[in-house]
């Protein structure tokens, strides 16, 4: 039996302009309204903490929360990102991390975590298909290879 490879996604902690701008307020901050900005900035440190925890479901449900009032922010776009690809959920991993990449394309890591789940994806449907079909079809054997070839690149 295949089992997907674990992952280890890249991560960082919250910016240091981000926690500028939680300490002095920011532009942003005036923007939105300094309790507004309170309750996001609270927001924003849970998910971090459900993160930080693994606890995969609460952080991506927190940084989609987030998002809804900075969606141009590819940090927590990278986060989401990761914690997506945490629970399997590469389509929307993807489309996190290319969101992140839009929003600043300097970044190596959202980079790195896109080909990754891009990869995961891969390596799923390589073992659907592979555990699809009858042990003696011949396109098993391909399915086959191409999921030990996915799984080594991920190694």
């Amino acid at each position: 039996m295949f089992t997907l490879a674990s992952i280890s996604l890249q991560s960082c902690a919250i910016p240091a302009n981000l926690r500028h701008e939680q300490a002095t307020g920011s532009s942003r901050d005036r923007a939105l309204g300094h309790e507004q900005a309170q309750v996001l900035f609270a927001k924003v440190d849970q998910a971090e903490s459900a993160y930080q925890q693994s606890q995969w479901q609460d952080a991506a449900a927190l940084y989609q929360a987030v998002l809804k009032q900075l969606p141009d922010d590819p940090y927590l776009w990278f986060r989401l990102g990761n914690a997506l690809t945490q629970q399997g959920q590469y389509d929307q991993a993807i489309e996190a991390f290319e969101t992140s990449i839009r929003q600043d394309a300097r970044q190596a890591k959202p980079w790195f975590n896109l080909s990754t789940a891009h990869l995961l994806g891969a390596q799923l449907a390589s073992l659907k298909a592979w555990q699809a079909m009858d042990p003696g079809d011949p396109g098993r054997q391909a399915a086959q290879q191409r999921l030990d070839g996915v799984t080594r690149l991920l190694q």
